[in-house]
């Protein structure tokens, strides 16, 4: 097996195929969700919206970037900060720079033509009005 170092080897599962478990994803969404990059998104229902509330301290509302494609909710942004601090015989520079990308599915029922988002004190939100109106479904089950 002399070849097989050309090869790059790569597990795709812990358990058989019935499962289909990727590994590969599974390890890109937990490192996601704790890189201080990732933002944390809430999102609930009322009966006339969609409401995606996302914090973001200290960004620029202006490198927000939102889309709506698909039923797919997309929210990007960029963060650049640079520090510079002059003391005696040394400068001290530092430059910051971070960007993410967060796709949200969102239910069929939406109005994309009447979506609307503002930014405030470091949170996002995203209005995504129903094209019908409807009471959230479900209910509480109790446990026996």
């Amino acid at each position: 097996m002399r070849g097989r170092e050309l090869f790059p080897w790569r597990r795709k599962s812990f358990f058989p195929a019935v499962f289909e478990f990727d590994v590969e994803n599974f390890l890109d969404s937990f490192f996601d969700f704790f890189s201080p990059q990732a933002i944390r998104i809430d999102m609930r229902e009322t009966e006339s919206e969609y409401i995606v509330e996302a914090d973001m301290p200290g960004y620029d509302k202006n490198s927000i970037d939102i889309r709506y494609e698909n039923n797919l909710l997309t929210i990007s942004a960029q963060h650049d900060e640079f520090t510079e601090e002059k003391r005696d015989n040394y400068i001290h520079r530092e430059r910051r720079r971070g960007s993410f990308r967060r796709t949200i599915p969102v239910p069929e029922n939406v109005d994309a033509e009447k979506i609307r988002a503002s930014y405030n004190n470091g949170v996002l939100q995203v209005i995504l009005p129903k094209i019908t109106p409807s009471k959230p479904t479900g209910r509480r089950i109790e446990i026996e």
